[in-house]
């Protein structure tokens, strides 16, 4: 896996920021606005090179890969460049890809600065007369006319620019005919220039994306730095939930977003066959996101917002804009089944060039899950899988034993503790795997954050005492965090610990102490002193369930699982039991926590939606609408895209987070934003699944035949204990705003 940029790319991506913010000022955007073109902006551009980013060296260019042009594209995004910037370097690498003198003649105008060339986005066939972005300022527009790539030239000051929403120099184009004073060439003809003119397309489409990401990422910080400055009755803007809460949404959706951009100049390098779709659901999650995070930002201003002297603005109208330049974004999700689900023409994508991005887990990580795919094939007996349950309900101990034999439990630890040292890529794997076997991981997650909380904060006597019952499967661990009038303010808990000489006697109670009933520990949060404050007067206890006075009693949920409320009546342990310093227990939990929300793991949470993906997909394929199958009907390939979009978007974040913990790079609240986002859209397609497969959807799984619709009813209630679970939305909203955004604390 590698998902940093080289140092190459870092100093691109620092050169254009100084550029664009001393030549694409604010004051400069809205002087253009009138024309939507900077002319000095542009000689600027020309004289760096931007144009040739992605032409070969031999023509002009620098040789350089879609990657390094995402970055320009990004930072002329960021500073709302007056310029078809975008156009012009899909262009060039357009008419580098062709062969003969004309081409190249033109291509050597373009990076010489002596014409502006921009690209016609739908074939004449669909559209004879069409908006054609840059077109108002453009010398020559590259287009499709059935088989043949032409160029249509006029003069520049014969063109009529429209006034539009992003202030862009848009202008209408006939491109069956040559314009009036003008010629029109054709340059190439065949299926090789309907494949090249094809790529330019989407090229178009992944830089665009790019550009909004950078537009929406500059516009959610103009956002926060005022919702962090503004103060309303007393406090700041942005330590109000209804402030910060979207903010947080917005800057989850946008980081999936560049990173699916990422994904899908990979995917391409890589030749995934899924490398057609991903540049649609790159697109359509760039242009939703922008929308969306312009318009929160704007919202937070207030009516200052609307003002015209207001940056806000500037970046609000530009977000819908610019998107909408090829038409409704949400055509690429019907684009985007096509690609994955229909045998049909291969996909024209443009050349990748040099990549450096890696998504794999890598060769080390495919072994590793290879032995684990054995060894579940291997130890599953019909038996197992009847048993198979997704929670603590699923666990079995003949199993737990068979996999602490075959060093599968808790690989990741160190040898000195009886692990094998597996890197985070092989256990990402391992998790995988588990899910693909349907096999439980709830006793050995929690049981493997626990012990290596202890081996980080126990006494050598206690983790002698339970790290090697563990290691071996002989013992399981519990949770003890949350209390009746609690909730997720886990610091307000009044379970009491007081010491005894060695010992400490515990009282209260616990809720939600899921496997209590199973395990042989629970990890007890407790308060050792009233009087100080909440966050420093807590201590962590390692409790042995069996331990006289402890009663556990079941709560059963609509997502088919057992949790339980677990009471303490006068519980006396030894100090031994102690993880941590006394009153050090929020440090204690906060480092298990840590292990919890940072990214350990978080590769596996698209798994449940591309699950759902495939279930709803086999639904579609075999059920009928209105006398037809169900997936030939655009409106279910759409909402099916959706929900793969959004497994795709889950499993880029989730990499992120995995790569950020590798590397030790800062943590911008990538572990949270995967938990947030997978467990929402879990949720919500989830219910927009169960209501398109209706009625058949309200079946249980395997009840009357409803395997595929069944899925969704399940889903629909397990999404609902997901947003809840392991920090509710709203507590990773909070910690999302105040990591990623520098936003003040929403919660007292």
């Amino acid at each position: 896996m590698q998902l940093d940029l080289t140092e190459d790319q870092e100093l691109l991506q620092r050169t254009f920021a100084e550029l664009f913010a001393a030549e694409s000022t604010p004051e400069r955007v809205r002087a253009s606005e009138a024309t939507g073109f900077d002319a000095r902006l542009w000689a600027h551009l020309i004289g760096t090179g931007a144009m040739g980013i992605c032409v070969p060296q031999a023509l002009g260019g620098s040789g350089a890969g879609l990657l390094d042009a995402a970055v320009l594209a990004e930072q002329a995004g960021r500073w709302l460049a007056p310029a078809p910037l975008v156009e012009a370097v899909v262009s060039a690498g357009l008419l580098a890809r062709l062969e003969g003198e004309a081409p190249r003649a033109l291509l050597a105008e373009l990076l010489a600065g002596r014409c502006i060339v921009t690209l016609a986005l739908h074939a004449a066939a669909d559209a004879a007369v069409q908006l054609v972005p840059g077109g108002a300022i453009a010398d020559g527009v590259l287009a499709l006319d059935g088989d043949a790539i032409v160029l249509l030239r006029r003069p520049r000051e014969t063109a009529e620019r429209l006034p539009n929403l992003g202030a862009a120099p848009l202008a209408r184009w006939a491109l069956d005919a040559a314009p009036p004073g003008g010629e029109r060439l054709t340059f190439a003809r065949g299926d090789a220039a309907r494949r090249a003119y094809r790529a330019a397309r989407e090229e178009w489409r992944l830089l665009t994306a790019a550009a909004l990401t950078g537009l929406a990422q500059r516009a959610l910080e103009i956002g926060a730095t005022y919702a962090a400055s503004r103060i309303q009755f007393d406090r700041p803007i942005g330590s109000f939930q209804g402030i910060a809460h979207p903010f947080a949404d917005a800057a989850t959706a946008i980081a999936a977003s560049q990173l699916l951009v990422r994904y899908a100049i990979w995917s391409i390098a890589s030749s995934q066959p899924e490398a057609g779709a991903r540049i649609g659901f790159a697109f359509v999650a760039a242009a939703e996101s922008a929308s969306f995070a312009t318009a929160r930002a704007l919202h937070a201003h207030g009516g200052y917002g609307l003002s015209l002297e207001y940056d806000i603005q500037l970046y609000f109208r530009r977000a819908k804009a610019w998107a909408l330049a090829g038409g409704d974004p949400r055509d690429q999700l019907l684009s985007a089944a096509s690609r994955l689900w229909d045998e049909g023409e291969a996909v024209a994508l443009p050349d990748a060039g040099p990549c450096v991005l890696d998504f794999s887990l890598g060769a080390e990580a495919d072994r590793f899950a290879a032995e684990v795919r054995c060894f579940f094939e291997r130890e599953l007996t019909p038996e197992l899988r009847a048993k198979a349950h997704f929670s603590w309900d699923g666990h079995d101990w003949g199993m737990q034993k068979r996999l602490a034999k075959a060093g599968l439990l808790f690989p990741h630890w160190p040898r000195a503790y009886g692990g094998r040292e597996a890197s985070a890529f092989e256990m990402v794997a391992l998790q995988e795997e588990f899910h693909r076997a349907a096999w439980t991981t709830h006793a050995v997650g929690t049981t493997d954050m626990v012990g290596a909380t202890l081996i980080r904060f126990a006494s050598e006597e206690l983790k002698r005492e339970v790290l090697p019952r563990v290691l071996a499967g002989e013992a399981i661990i519990s949770l003890g965090y949350t209390e009746p009038s609690s909730g997720s303010d886990v610091a307000a808990a009044q379970t009491r610990a007081v010491r005894d000489g060695d010992h400490w006697v515990i009282d209260g109670q616990k809720m939600f102490t899921s496997g209590a009933n199973l395990s042989q520990y629970v990890f007890l949060l407790t308060r050792t002193d009233t009087n100080a404050a909440k966050h420093r007067g807590l201590t962590m206890f390692l409790v042995p369930l069996d331990t006289p006075g402890i009663e556990v009693q079941p709560i059963y949920t609509l997502s088919d699982e057992r949790t339980n409320v677990t009471y303490y009546t006068d519980v006396r342990i030894s100090d031994h039991y102690r993880v941590g310093p006394v009153n050090g227990g929020w440090t204690v939990m906060g480092y298990a926590l840590e292990l919890e929300h940072g990214g350990r793991g978080a590769g596996t949470y698209s798994l449940h939606l591309y699950d759902l993906v495939e279930k709803a997909l086999g639904w579609a394929r075999t059920a009928t609408r209105g006398g037809r199958p169900a997936i030939d009907h655009a409106r279910v390939r759409e909402r099916l895209a959706r929900v793969a979009l959004h497994a795709e978007m889950a499993f880029v974040l989730g990499r992120q987070a995995l790569w950020n913990g590798v590397t030790g790079r800062q943590n911008r609240g990538e572990g949270a934003m995967t938990k947030l986002f997978s467990t929402e859209v879990l949720q919500a397609d989830a219910s927009d699944l169960l209501d398109l497969m209706a009625p058949e959807s309200l079946l249980n799984k395997g009840v009357g035949g409803a395997a595929d619709e069944g899925e969704a009813q399940f889903a629909y209630r397990h999404g609902a204990a997901a947003t809840i679970y392991g920090g509710s939305s709203e507590i990773i909203r909070s910690i999302i705003a105040q990591q990623a955004l520098g936003l003040p604390r929403s919660r007292s």
